[in-house]
């Protein structure tokens, strides 16, 4: 009988710790830094703006290409032509749904990839 109870109070401990174990860890990864992939997601986006975008906009100035140069973005804080406010959600719709001379890139860009673009666009 002694067994017993020192077997099931082994048991409830190991439970225990590992109940700990698996709460700790939930919380240290909710206090985790950025993943590499989204750390990534600038130099991504960069990638795919060289290769969809530059075309038509620059990155590194304001001057108009044959679009509007794209440099302090988010800083202006309105659309150019509109005047409409800019956000993640503002530019991912005129990305997709295109306007006046810019094309859409709805069917062109994946949706990561194109989170990757407003993503790299923030850093501009």
């Amino acid at each position: 009988m002694r067994h017993q109870q020192f077997f099931a109070a082994i048991v409830t401990i190991a439970l225990a710790t590992t109940v700990f174990g698996v709460q700790l860890r939930a919380s240290r990864a909710q206090d985790a830094p950025p993943t590499a992939a989204a750390s990534s997601a600038p130099a991504a986006g960069k990638a795919i703006f060289e290769q969809k975008c530059a075309v038509c906009h620059n990155a590194d100035s304001t001057d108009k290409k044959i679009g509007p140069g794209l440099k302090g973005l988010y800083a202006r804080g309105t659309f150019t032509t509109s005047g409409n406010k800019i956000t993640d959600d503002s530019i991912t719709a005129f990305i997709q749904a295109g306007s006046g001379m810019m094309p859409p890139f709805k069917g062109v860009l994946e949706p990561a990839g194109l989170q990757d673009v407003v993503t790299y666009l923030k850093t501009l």
